[in-house]
């Protein structure tokens, strides 16, 4: 009979509950990472690591009652690893205008998008200078859509002495090359209205749309500008410098 037959527990239930957001969560927390899985990648060695000793340490600690603190070590370092890759895509894709996260969001950029062999860091500077102003670093991280290349824009004002410093360094790429002629451009503005600029040809279209507005100020006559670009590339990386105002425009 119905009335015999044994009533599902409360427990029961909520298992089932939390085993399917376990794996709503889990699907999404894995689609949330793909756009940083390099540096995933560097977490996979330590974790496995970390999985196969905890169960040991755990034996070890029930039979013997040993190695307590290290079973205790072991289980805090797993979760940490867990989480530290999570909040990554979040920073990657915000904070354009805070310089306190350009070393982080270049890491992340650099070794979460590309991997440990390419030469994003040759492009790039490592640190910003001393002497900079109305900063601006917006990076697009990974995606699984074909024909899909994240760039990263970095863009500043700064002394002369830094941008002499800057065209030294290129100087020295042998897979750099240097342009320098000024092309006058039409472009509708965010009014809709048609402004014309004067830049060096060689300035991509992809890199001019997210420049700030302070900053497409300084390219509306910006005869005396130059462009380094890598030339190994498809996509290009480059740097165009401003001698007249100070701006320095990165792009990857």
């Amino acid at each position: 009979m119905e009335n015999d037959r044994p009533q599902k527990s409360n427990w029961y239930i909520a298992n089932i509950i939390v085993g399917i957001v376990g794996v709503m969560m889990s699907c999404f927390a894995g689609l949330w990472l793909l756009s940083v899985i390099g540096i995933v990648g560097f977490l996979i060695m330590p974790l496995t690591t970390l999985f196969v000793l905890i169960p040991v340490l755990y034996k070890q600690y029930r039979n013997k009652g040993k190695f307590h603190k290290s079973l205790l070590a072991a289980r805090i370092t797993f979760v940490i690893l867990l989480l530290i890759p999570l909040p990554l895509p979040y920073i990657g894709v915000n904070f354009e205008h805070d310089s306190q996260f350009y070393v982080l969001k270049k890491f992340i950029y650099t070794y979460g998008v590309y991997d440990v062999v390419s030469d994003i860091d040759e492009m790039l500077p490592k640190h910003l200078p001393d002497d900079y102003r109305d900063y601006k670093f917006k990076t697009q991280l990974g995606s699984i859509a074909q024909d899909y290349h994240p760039s990263a824009y970095l863009m500043f004002h700064t002394d002369s002495g830094t941008i002499s410093g800057y065209e030294e360094r290129f100087e020295k790429l042998t897979n750099c090359e240097k342009k320098d002629a000024a092309s006058e451009r039409l472009v509708r503005d965010k009014n809709n209205d048609i402004v014309q600029y004067a830049y060096p040809e060689a300035f991509p279209d992809h890199v001019f749309m997210w420049l700030d507005d302070v900053h497409k100020q300084d390219l509306l006559n910006a005869e005396n500008a130059v462009i380094y670009r890598m030339t190994d590339t498809y996509y290009g990386r480059g740097c165009l410098i401003d001698y007249d105002s100070g701006l320095v425009v990165y792009w990857t």
